[in-house]
């Protein structure tokens, strides 16, 4: 199953998992939030093996209920499904896995894999309700100095600090030519809004186009351009439908979709990244700006 024309419920299933078990889940879930079922292994695997994510919002807040075996085969599927949920830049994520079987301590790092790779952007809290079986093996864990670790999800909500107050804005731009310049364009109007320094706006305006142009030259999805300003940092992201990740070009490489503005960004930026969304085949590139 994929995703509905809403993007409400998709499933990622091989075929030794059980049909019935997948129609259980989807009636369970009816039409709120989404569905992310995903067997450990390629090939037969025990009753049981599986890795089931149900996202749902509450006061703002995303949260993913994981059920199932979280081992070194599911590893990614709740990396990534984490990773999706960031971007998307709710106030808070939290993780509830107090029915998870946890099958090795090891893999608790998924947490801070994936609050490291989006403390820069979107630098959103990631919480994790452990549940009362799960809260000495957690609490004995390096990752307890990463995110925030909470016996339930009630608990964990009413931790959840509101952030700074920031700005935000939008634009989508199709896959087209003059693309990159309708984002210089949008992107200046918008600093002189926000009341930017000129060379906080100069790179802003920079690092836009090669991002857009990046998409343009590299994909045939559309551009989707979010500014961000919060505290003195400015972020530029733009998001497309290529999960293929933006790298800097080695100049002795033949990388195919290595972004030939990406290097002079990395140098320009205080931090960027690139966050890729397997499951629905997007990535985001962005990059914070410091104002001088």
């Amino acid at each position: 199953m994929r995703p509905d024309s809403a993007g409400n419920t998709f499933v990622v299933v091989t075929r030794w998992f059980r049909v019935q078990q997948v129609a259980r889940l989807v009636e369970r879930q009816g039409s709120r939030g989404s569905i992310i079922v995903a067997s450990s292994r390629t090939e037969p695997v025990m009753a049981g093996e599986y890795l089931w994510c149900h996202t749902e919002e509450i006061q703002r807040c995303t949260i993913v209920r994981v059920v199932g075996v979280l081992g070194q085969a599911t590893y990614s599927t709740l990396r990534d499904t984490l990773l999706k949920c960031v971007i998307e830049q709710p106030r808070a994520l939290i993780a509830d896995v107090a029915d998870v079987r946890i099958a090795t301590a090891t893999v608790l790092s998924v947490f801070t894999a994936v609050r490291i790779r989006t403390s820069d952007w979107p630098s959103i809290p990631i919480l994790v309700a452990t549940g009362p079986h799960h809260a000495e093996l957690f609490g004995q864990s390096p990752i307890r100095r990463y995110v925030g670790l909470y016996d339930s999800v009630a608990t964990a909500l009413t931790n959840v600090h509101q952030p700074p107050p920031g700005k935000r804005a939008f634009c989508a731009l199709p896959h087209d030519p003059g693309s990159p310049r309708a984002a210089r364009q949008f992107v200046r109007r918008t600093c002189f809004e926000w009341e930017l320094p000129g060379t906080l706006t100069e790179d802003a305006v920079h690092v836009a186009s090669e991002f857009v142009q990046n998409t343009m030259s590299h994909t045939v999805s559309e551009a989707r351009l979010r500014l961000e300003l919060r505290n003195d940092r400015l972020t530029v992201a733009v998001g497309d439908d290529n999960a293929a990740p933006a790298v800097i070009r080695d100049p002795g490489s033949n990388v195919r979709n290595a972004a030939a503005g990406i290097l002079l960004i990395a140098q320009m930026a205080k931090s960027w990244g690139c966050v890729t969304d397997e499951i629905n085949s997007q990535k985001t590139v962005w990059a914070v700006l410091r104002s001088p």
